[in-house]
C-alpha cells in the first residue's frame, strides 16, 4: 500500500480552500451589486404620464422646452420688438386666439399674454402645431362642458378666517351680507376666468403627447400660466378637451394637418404685420353629433385662420 505524499496533499486541499473562498467573495459581490442596482431602481423609478406616447417623429425635445428658460427676462422685452425673442410667436399666438370657441367666455382673449406663455414654454413650432390642431377639432359641445365643469377660485374675501387669536367680528345687517354675497357670486362667475386657460390646456396635452415630460400640473401652472389659474381649472380643462376629443390624438398628427397649421400660424404673423390689427373673428366650431359619440372628425379648417386677432395691453408676463 502506497502511501500519499503529504505535503503535495497539504498544497492540494490549500488551493480547493482558496478557490471555495474567492468563490464566495465573487458571489457575494454579485449579489451586493444586484441588490444596490435594484436599490437604485426602485427609488428613481418615475410612474408613466396618463397619455400614450406616439413613435419619436419629431425631434427630440430640449432641455429648455421641458424645464423652460431659467431665467424669466420676458417681463422685460417687447413683443412687437423683431428682435426679442418673444417675436417668433407672434404668429401661433394670433392664430390659438383665433381658435378659441366664441361660446367658451364673454371675456376677450390677449395675444399678448398668449405670446408670452408660449415664450415661457419655448416648445418646437410641431407642437404649437398639434396644439392648434387640437383646438381645432373641438366641437360644438366642448363650450359649455367647459362653462359646466371649470372650477372657480374663491374671492380672497370669501376665504374665513383661520386666526382664531383675532377678536370676533360684530355680525353685519342682513342687508349687507345679502350684497357682499352677490358680489362674490358675480366674481366667480365662469366669465371671470381667463379663457387663455383653453391655450394652456392645448399647449400642454400637446407637450404630454409629442415629449412626455412628466412634470406635475403646478409647473405648467406656475411656469407657464404664471399663477393665473389653479391646477384643478388646468385639469378640468384637459379633461374637457380630451373628452371633446374622443380621447384621439394620434390622427391629428398627421403631417398634412400639421404643415397646414404650420403655414397658418406664419399667414396670422404676416397678415398682423401687413394689415394691422383686426377685430376678432372666432372660428364655428366642428359639429358635434349627439346621437353618435364616436364619430370624431379630426383636421384643420384652413379658412378659419384668415382673421387675425389682437387685443390692446402692453406684454405681460
Amino acid at each position: 500500500m502506497r502511501r500519499a505524499n503529504r505535503p503535495a496533499a497539504i498544497a492540494l486541499g490549500s488551493r480547493a480552500a482558496d478557490n471555495h473562498d474567492d468563490d464566495d467573495h465573487t458571489s457575494a459581490a454579485t449579489t451586493t451589486t444586484t441588490t444596490t442596482t435594484e436599490d437604485v431602481r426602485y427609488l428613481t423609478y418615475r410612474p408613466l404620464s396618463n397619455l400614450p406616447t406616439p413613435p419619436p417623429t419629431y425631434k427630440e425635445p430640449t432641455a429648455s422646452a421641458i424645464i423652460g428658460s431659467a431665467d424669466d427676462d420676458d417681463s422685460d422685452c417687447d413683443c412687437d420688438d423683431p428682435s426679442s425673442s418673444q417675436a417668433k410667436f407672434r404668429g401661433p399666438a394670433i392664430h390659438l386666439v383665433n381658435l378659441i370657441p366664441s361660446s367658451a367666455s364673454l371675456a376677450t382673449a390677449s395675444v399678448p399674454l398668449v405670446q408670452s406663455m408660449l415664450s415661457r414654454a419655448n416648445l418646437p413650432l410641431e407642437t404649437v402645431a398639434l396644439a392648434v390642431c387640437v383646438l381645432d377639432s373641438l366641437d360644438s359641445r366642448f363650450a359649455r362642458a367647459w362653462r359646466l365643469c371649470c372650477p372657480l377660485l374663491l374671492h380672497p374675501d370669501a376665504v374665513p378666517n383661520k386666526r382664531h387669536t383675532l377678536p370676533p367680528t360684530p355680525p353685519l345687517p342682513r342687508l349687507v351680507q345679502q350684497q357682499q354675497q352677490q358680489q362674490q357670486q358675480q366674481q366667480q362667475h365662469i366669465d371671470s376666468v381667463r379663457p387663455e386657460l383653453i391655450i394652456l390646456a392645448a399647449l400642454v396635452i400637446a407637450a404630454k403627447f409629442t415629449e412626455d415630460p412628466q412634470q406635475p400640473t403646478q409647473f405648467y401652472c406656475l411656469r407657464w400660466g404664471k399663477a393665473l389659474w389653479s391646477h384643478c381649472q388646468l385639469n378640468a380643462t384637459e379633461r374637457c378637451i380630451m373628452e371633446s376629443l374622443n380621447y384621439r390624438i394620434m390622427p391629428l398628427c398627421d403631417e398634412d394637418y400639421l404643415a397646414d397649421a404650420m403655414v397658418d400660424m406664419q399667414l396670422a404673423a404676416r397678415q398682423a404685420d401687413d394689415h394691422g390689427i383686426r377685430e376678432p373673428s372666432p372660428p364655428t366650431s366642428n359639429p358635434g353629433s349627439d346621437d353618435d359619440d364616436d364619430v370624431f372628425v379630426p383636421g384643420h379648417s384652413r379658412s378659419q385662420t384668415v382673421a387675425v386677432v389682437e387685443s390692446t395691453g402692453s406684454c405681460l408676463s
